[in-house]
């Protein structure tokens, strides 16, 4: 049953982190960015880490219900489904946050200019948003 479930995790996680590379790889070709094979693989990592993080948080607030210790908070929507527009609208929290977290890696890691990391940023913000949470919960639930 561990590596069912341990096996599928880790394929998301692997098939999230090659999702970051490919937008990450498009993005560059498209911005004309030079970097090289460590950067990206290191820029992904953190990408992947902390979007996953953002992720997570943005189901547990809207969705589901976040225990950390004695913190418990009751979550945005009681039931999915029950308004349908203004839940799809919360998929631009984690879009502005992926953005925000790509465009200071981007700076940062890559040494990109301002103009650069805003496009890499944004695009990485609407490529790498948690659409299939929001559809799953939505639509397939």
């Amino acid at each position: 049953m561990f590596t069912l479930v341990g096996g599928v995790g880790l394929l998301g996680l692997a098939f999230d982190y090659f999702w970051n590379y490919l937008i990450l790889f498009l993005g560059l070709r498209w911005l004309h960015f030079s970097v090289s094979h460590r950067r990206k693989f290191i820029y992904c990592l953190i990408v992947t880490a902390l979007g996953l993080l953002i992720d997570w948080l943005y189901y547990e607030l809207t969705w589901g219900y976040l225990v950390l210790g004695d913190l418990r908070v009751a979550p945005v929507f009681e039931r999915a489904g029950l308004q349908p527009a203004l839940e799809f609208a919360t998929i631009l929290i984690p879009m502005v946050l992926i953005a925000a977290v790509n465009f200071g890696t981007a700076r940062l890691l890559l040494r990109m200019s301002l103009r650069q990391a805003a496009i890499l940023g944004a695009t990485m913000g609407i490529f790498t948003a948690p659409w299939l949470i929001t559809v799953f919960v939505l639509f397939l639930d």
